[in-house]
């Protein structure tokens, strides 16, 4: 079985590569990359951004175009041509086949990826000066290019060998020698050698994650319907992952607490101030915050340990502790810096504002709000503050729903939930927005995005198994 496995996936990449249609994309994002450089020179200071956004953007578009487009050759050109019932009357088993088919296309996806990621690298280093490129590496990227055709054409007409697949695999060598010239080259006439734009890496890998995951779906489609019917269906796939988080993330289930959940993910508050005549649930709540970058600093109490409060909210025995808050702070008195050490649920939350010369703490009741509240008042001196409470890695989505007597938002619906986490975010790949403001992207979210896409592959090969389960390959249906 594996061998079978094996043999078929290197023959699906092999013949992957030897599409025209797959050069010819490689080949144009290539020659787009090369010139973003060049267009560079017409914005100010905003050189990096143009080639990192242009070029990324590229990547993944013509990615996805390369990912169908061999999908659909792979597998239903060979069910309409008959090779599939050749296959797998070997025999062959239909799940080893179709498994075999969606690794060799992802290996050949990977193929592009390392390519054109390679030349975004390049061209990154190209572009370093706002008034200026490296010619020399310009020359050297494109002669590259030239060179991988003048091999390919060489063993073409000497072995009969594939001119396509021979340009791309010449491509994985020479570029990566070209990106290891400038690795240690001085930028143009410079004296000081500042290397290659590394930190861009793991912004790469998430674009491959993304063409991995097309990839994936367009092969299981493709088990099923033909190259126009996949394409439709991929594009369709494309814009719904782009528009989740307005069409499903904001409905999804997103629980939000009355009071501070323990954890170590970042803690994120919303708050809404609550009107009398609000009697039904309101449209949406304040934008979510984070709690440490939003307050300057801030200490947390349960309402059994708070004994330092005032009717009025002010801190009895909170001490004054200058302009560096975080150093002096000792925990005492019932209130914790960290709120996994608050005793119970916290109740209250005090901020310090050392800039603040009149009133140093603020006290704010943040829990069970709903106690104080004048049921049958319909004056606007009643409205009070309501605030909901969430950990999580990633900016939540603002919460809706709740009403002046029950100050809770809406929890979500499930169904929502499994189709928000069935349907690609492809917003969560695109991390150009990140590189913009210098922004470091962590490896944890690379390799949570690594388990995303190995999950999502997994379930695409079952799905795939099913739907060619008892496709017809040919006059009859092979068991």
């Amino acid at each position: 079985m594996f061998t079978a496995l094996y043999q078929i996936a290197k023959n699906t990449f092999r013949e992957s590569l030897r599409e025209p249609i797959y050069l010819l994309v490689l080949i144009s994002a290539l020659c787009l990359i090369g010139f973003f450089p060049i267009f560079s020179m017409f914005v100010f200071r905003a050189q990096e951004k143009l080639v990192i956004d242009s070029s990324m953007a590229t990547m993944m578009i013509l990615g996805w175009s390369v990912a169908v487009l061999i999908a659909s050759y792979a597998v239903s050109r060979e069910i309409d041509n008959g090779t599939a019932l050749l296959l797998l009357s070997k025999p062959v088993q239909r799940p080893v086949f179709i498994i075999a088919k969606i690794l060799g296309i992802l290996a050949a996806i990977t193929v592009f990826w390392f390519i054109t990621a390679t030349a975004t690298i390049i061209t990154l280093r190209v572009a370093e000066d706002q008034f200026r490129f490296d010619q020399l590496m310009m020359t050297l990227y494109f002669g590259a290019i030239l060179l991988a055709f003048i091999i390919a054409a060489a063993f073409n007409y000497v072995n009969q060998a594939s001119f396509s697949a021979g340009t791309i695999l010449s491509l994985v060598v020479l570029l990566p020698l070209v990106a290891a010239v400038g690795q240690f080259k001085p930028y143009a006439d410079h004296e000081v050698v500042t290397g290659l734009s590394w930190h861009i890496v793991p912004a790469l890998v998430l674009i491959l994650f993304s063409l991995l995951a097309m990839g994936a779906l367009a092969t299981t489609l493709s088990t099923r319907f033909g190259l126009v019917s996949n394409l439709l269906l991929c594009i369709v796939i494309f814009i719904i992952g782009l528009m989740s988080d307005y069409l499903l993330g904001r409905k999804a289930r997103e629980p939000w607490n009355d009071t501070v959940p323990k954890g170590t993910k970042q803690l994120w508050m919303a708050t809404y101030r609550f009107a009398p005549t609000e009697k039904s649930d309101i449209a949406k709540w304040d934008r979510p915050v984070k709690v440490d970058e939003s307050f300057p600093f801030t200490v947390w109490s349960s309402a059994d340990k708070s004994n330092s409060i005032q009717e009025k909210g002010d801190p009895l025995d909170l001490p004054q502790l200058g302009e560096n808050p975080k150093a002096t702070w000792k925990d005492g008195q019932g209130w914790h810096f960290d709120p996994n050490n608050v005793d119970g649920n916290p109740m209250y939350m005090a901020q310090y504002d050392p800039k603040n010369t009149e009133k140093h703490w603020t006290v704010i009741k943040i829990a069970r709000e709903i106690d104080d509240v004048k049921r049958d008042s319909r004056d606007i001196i009643d409205s009070y503050d309501a605030y909901v409470f969430r950990r999580s890695d990633n900016p939540p989505q603002i919460p809706t729903g709740g009403s002046y007597l029950s100050p809770y938002p809406r929890g979500g619906s499930y169904m929502a939930s499994v189709a928000y986490a069935l349907v690609p975010n492809w917003q969560l790949f695109w991390m150009a927005d990140a590189l913009a403001v210098k922004q470091r992207i962590p490896w944890t979210y690379v390799a949570w995005g690594a388990a995303y896409v190995i999950l999502f592959t997994a379930l695409l090969m079952i799905l795939a198994i099913v739907l060619f389960g008892d496709r017809e390959v040919g006059k009859q249906i092979v068991e």
